[in-house]
């Protein structure tokens, strides 16, 4: 064997190596979570409908009930965040890839990427100093509770605004990747046939990139559910018995909400007031987030299969 050929064998097997531990790590990560969960999954098939007692919060029985509980409010910040940073971010991105000269795309693009990078606990730190009423009674809440009374020291508003900024980065610069990635035939033909450009970019370029636009929103969306450290910080820390809320005020953005991951968190450390959740428990609302964001990549691999297909 020639020196180049055994050369290519150690690359091709190094790669092979990088990519088998990637695999490694998701098959070791489930099996972790489902070795110390599995008290909490035989729960189900154990206790039946009683999984989803109130009254089995402190036990294996109340699991279901727990994860139904934290499961809208989850989905709700999830979504409403990554709605705002759309808003946000396929703009910024048709300005990138359509209008902007090339120093400016480059300082725009190049600081999108250093945000997207940002420690999250920064970015909650921030939202918590600017937002909370908490610790800064000149906040955006204390100035709200003294010029009209309300009074929420964490909301689920603030959680979106949080959530927003750590998206919209994703979002911005995959959009302006598939915008750029249009063939530039298409866009030559519109020009040729009299269509203003901003014309030939709401007709023709956004409907030929929306595939990857989605592939964009959908990775931003799986990012968001499983995001706790920076909102975290503008939830209010302290989690508050999910059982308490009213059905009505699920949706309502001035409330306080309680997330899967912030959960997770505050039962870990037992301060959910006497409501912890046993240790299977919080392993298995681990599993739930796995389970969910498992799904939401495939989603994103199923769209990225058939784009290629349409593209080729």
């Amino acid at each position: 064997m020639t020196s180049k050929k055994l050369k290519e064998k150690v690359i091709k097997s190094s790669l092979f190596l990088c990519a088998a531990f990637s695999i490694f790590v998701v098959i070791f990560i489930f099996t972790f979570l489902m070795y110390n969960g599995y008290p909490a999954v035989a729960g189900f098939f154990m206790n039946g409908i009683s999984w989803f007692d109130q009254g089995g919060l402190n036990s294996q029985a109340g699991i279901g009930l727990v994860i139904l509980l934290n499961l809208d409010t989850t989905v709700y910040l999830a979504l409403g965040a990554t709605a705002l940073a759309v808003m946000v971010g396929v703009p910024c991105a048709i300005y990138m890839a359509e209008f902007a000269d090339m120093r400016i795309r480059n300082l725009t693009k190049t600081t999108l990427e250093v945000l997207d990078g940002f420690p999250s606990i920064v970015i909650g730190l921030i939202g918590f100093t600017l937002l909370s009423a908490v610790k800064n009674p000149y906040s955006f809440s204390g100035y709200l509770h003294s010029l009209a009374g309300w009074d929420f020291l964490g909301s689920d508003l603030y959680a979106w605004l949080i959530l927003m900024i750590m998206a919209f980065p994703v979002i911005a610069t995959l959009s302006e990747d598939a915008f750029r990635a249009v063939s530039q035939d298409l866009r030559e033909a519109s020009l040729g046939i009299g269509a203003t450009k901003w014309q030939t970019t709401k007709e023709v370029l956004l409907p030929s990139a929306m595939p990857r636009i989605i592939t964009a929103i959908l990775l931003a969306l799986a990012a968001s559910m499983g995001e706790m450290v920076a909102i975290y910080f503008v939830l209010g820390g302290t989690v508050t018995p999910t059982l308490l809320r009213s059905p009505t005020l699920i949706f309502n953005p001035l409330v306080q909400g309680q997330t899967l991951s912030i959960n997770m968190e505050a039962s870990y450390n037992g301060s959910l007031d006497g409501l912890g959740l046993p240790g299977p428990a919080v392993y298995f609302l681990g599993i739930t987030l796995f389970v969910i964001v498992g799904l939401l990549n495939i989603a994103v691999r199923v769209i990225s299969a058939r784009t290629n297909k349409t593209t080729e």
